[in-house]
């Protein structure tokens, strides 16, 4: 038997003669049915029947009221479809379709029915009746010619029906990287000094010494810190210093880097050494600074004071003179006990302590001491049996972090088990509300749990937010029958794989699918790769691809012998010896 999608019967009814009643005389031969497509096809979630039938010349009695309905005969029963009515042009009741005695006419039939597994091998057979006193009479079998021995299609192509749930699944993006962190104090500069000293101080307060003593022991608390950079956030005095000096800002910062640099050394910081060491520093003249201090003092006209500083209408250059002017008792004071204090730099030490290695993370017996960072990496190097594990780990010392439950959710994702990643994303959402990465889990959940359309606005929010789910939606494409769209989503997504080919043969490019599947390695190959490729191979009536193919799909997995001998897809194939005998 030919597969194509449309093949023609040629049913040659022999007169029939039925006298009851009225006597009327009809005659059904010679119709040509082209059933669409043949075989039946399953597309999106329904198999779409159309026929049409070609009745000749003087060929239908113009009295004549005949009703057509197929049906299709299945292992657990007869599944009847739609019935359409057909009448001559003395018929004065109303049918579905007017037939000229004299010149003939078309017939055509359209019914989209649910697919369910019993249809797979069904059989669609033709059945007529004619009306008779008010009733529909069924014609009987004339000159040994029985109506129902004529197949009008055998077998529903399945192949839609493989598209796998391979949704692409959000995880955050956190790169493996240390976390910077800072150790910082003040030092202190005297007026108009570009160099760092040590040994300068001021009052009890000022102790360039003490500060210094008390970075040191921070920094050796933990071992394995490891310096990366320094920076200086330095601040002038508000009375004119930093015009004064051009160089100052850059005379101190170089003269702290070079103290610095020397005594970290010293405490076994030899990366200081390394060119790749930042530095960089910045100096301001910090008003803001006075403010706060003069705020603070027991000044009778502080107020006033903290108006002019301020006030952003008078120029930093002229404030000085302002302040001077009006209250010069209070500026004698402001440059004895409050200048001195702003005289300073903030010292940054900048480092990291290193992460663990993939080797030394997987070696380990006790994961209880990771960072956040180490676990989540080690989500993604452990083997699928210890991942679970890993996450669990997260979220339990992270309980408050989202990561952990999408990371758990994307498991119980890969596993099937969706109703579990739905609770996972609603913890997650609840600690991470308009997450990206949620709302595109979400959707795949909704589409894999029956809700497409729900799928479809996560998917549409999800892109709005940046995302890419060109992919997913390729394949909620797929499930709706719109193969030209899931093509190009595909493509838009780079993804070639088994879905892709899948796309691509049923949107008709079988050549496409083959080579799609040709381009992918060995250790990408599967049993359904194989498979597929078969298929592609039956459509494009290349004996060898098909049964090449399908030997190799059942050295992968055994029941494909069954898969393949049910499959219409190689339905010219049946009975071939070199195709049994692949699937042998």
């Amino acid at each position: 038997m030919r597969l194509l999608k449309q093949v023609s019967y040629s049913f040659v009814f022999a007169a029939v003669a039925v006298s009851v009643g009225c006597s009327v005389k009809t005659n059904m031969g010679n119709n040509n049915y082209t059933v669409t497509p043949n075989p039946l096809e399953v597309k999106g979630d329904s198999i779409l029947i159309t026929m049409s039938a070609n009745v000749p010349a003087k060929s239908f009695n113009p009295k004549a009221n005949v009703q057509f309905q197929p049906y299709l005969k299945t292992a657990k029963g007869d599944v009847q479809l739609k019935a359409i009515t057909l009448g001559g042009e003395k018929v004065t009741e109303a049918v579905d379709i007017k037939i000229d005695s004299k010149t003939g006419g078309k017939i055509t039939f359209t019914e989209k029915i649910p697919y369910n597994s019993d249809l797979k091998r069904a059989t669609l057979y033709p059945s007529f009746a004619v009306k008779v006193k008010g009733n529909y009479v069924t014609l009987p079998a004339v000159k040994g010619m029985n109506y129902a021995d004529k197949v009008l299609a055998e077998g529903t192509i399945t192949t839609a029906l493989l598209v796998k749930a391979s949704e692409t699944v959000a995880i955050d993006n956190t790169p493996y990287e240390a976390a910077k962190s800072t150790q910082s104090v003040d030092i202190y500069f005297p007026l108009d000094v570009d160099r760092f000293n040590v040994n300068f101080k001021s009052g009890k307060d000022i102790s360039n010494k003490k500060q210094i003593g008390l970075l040191k022991a921070a920094l050796q608390t933990n071992k394995n810190w490891v310096v990366k950079g320094l920076a200086i956030n330095g601040y002038a005095s508000p009375e004119g210093e930093l015009q004064r000096n051009s160089g100052l800002s850059q005379g101190r910062a170089n003269s702290t880097f070079t103290y610095m640099k020397k005594e970290l050394k010293k405490l076994g910081f030899t990366e200081v050494n390394d060119q790749n060491l930042s530095m960089g520093s910045t100096l301001a003249e910090d008003w803001a600074g006075l403010a706060k201090l003069v705020e603070a003092s027991s000044l009778k006209d502080k107020a006033a004071i903290v108006a002019i500083i301020n006030n952003p209408s008078v120029a930093d250059l002229e404030k000085e003179g302002l302040i001077r002017r009006d209250h010069a008792k209070s500026w004698d004071k402001i440059k004895t006990t409050m200048l001195p204090k702003l005289r300073k730099s903030e010292l940054v030490v900048i480092g990291q302590t290193p992460l663990k290695t993939d080797a030394e993370l997987l070696a380990l017996t006790s994961i209880d001491s990771l960072s956040d960072v180490e676990l989540l990496h080690l989500a993604t190097i452990a083997d699928a049996a210890k991942r679970m594990d890993v996450y669990n780990k997260f979220v339990a010392k992270f309980p408050n972090d989202w990561r952990g439950y999408n990371g758990l959710a994307s498991l119980y994702i890969a596993n099937g088990d969706y109703a579990s990643a739905s609770t996972q994303l609603t913890k997650a959402n609840e600690l991470s509300p308009e997450n990206v990465t949620i709302i595109a889990n979400m959707g795949v959940v909704a589409k894999n749990t029956g809700d497409v359309k729900r799928a479809e606005e996560l998917y549409k929010q999800a892109e709005a937010k940046g995302a890419d789910m060109s992919y997913n939606k390729a394949i909620i494409a797929v499930k709706k029958g719109d193969y030209a769209t899931a093509v190009s989503l595909f493509n838009k997504s780079g993804k070639k794989d088994f879905n892709y080919a899948l796309a691509q043969l049923l949107n008709g490019d079988a050549a496409g699918a083959k080579s799609t599947i040709d381009n992918m390695s060995q250790d990408q190959m599967t049993w359904d790769l194989f498979y597929l490729r078969a298929i592609a191979g039956a459509r494009m009536n290349n004996a060898e691809v098909v049964t090449t193919n399908l030997t190799r799909a059942v050295q992968l997995k055994a029941e494909v012998r069954q898969l393949a001998k049910e499959d219409v897809e190689f339905i010219k194939f049946f009975g071939n010896p070199a195709f049994e005998g692949s699937i042998r």
